[in-house]
């Protein structure tokens, strides 16, 4: 069986599955880039660089939350079908600033593996 990914400049729409969104009539869809392991790994170097020196498990914590932050808004390109106080909320920052933890990491582990990526991919 073959190995199929995505190269790391495509967009993907993606549907999560959080909430039975998946079997929605009219689905929340993340458009995303997929980050293979070695931009994975630039965004583990950035905690690693930014936490040295760091002696309190606070600051290891603010910096691990920020980095992955950067990394969600870096590699989500848009959100469709996403409300807040009844208002379309379409800019990454502000799905990752609102949306339920579960969400959110759904679609980090979904930029981190091609295979959940491809299981939540629109088909055409």
């Amino acid at each position: 069986m073959a190995i199929i990914s995505f190269d790391k400049e495509a967009l993907i729409d993606y549907v999560p599955a959080y909430a039975g969104n998946r079997e929605s009539a009219d689905p929340c869809v993340v458009r995303l880039k997929f980050c293979p392991y070695s931009r994975v790994q630039h965004y583990s170097r950035l905690i690693a660089t930014r936490a040295k020196g760091a002696g309190d498990n606070l600051k290891l914590a603010e910096v691990g939350q920020e980095v992955q932050k950067r990394q969600f808004v870096e590699n989500v390109e848009g959100v469709s079908n996403y409300f807040v106080d009844g208002v379309e909320a379409r800019d990454p920052e502000r799905l990752y600033d609102t949306a339920d933890t579960d969400l959110i990491l759904e679609i980090i582990k979904a930029m981190e593996s091609s295979s959940k990526l491809s299981e939540g991919q629109i088909k055409n």
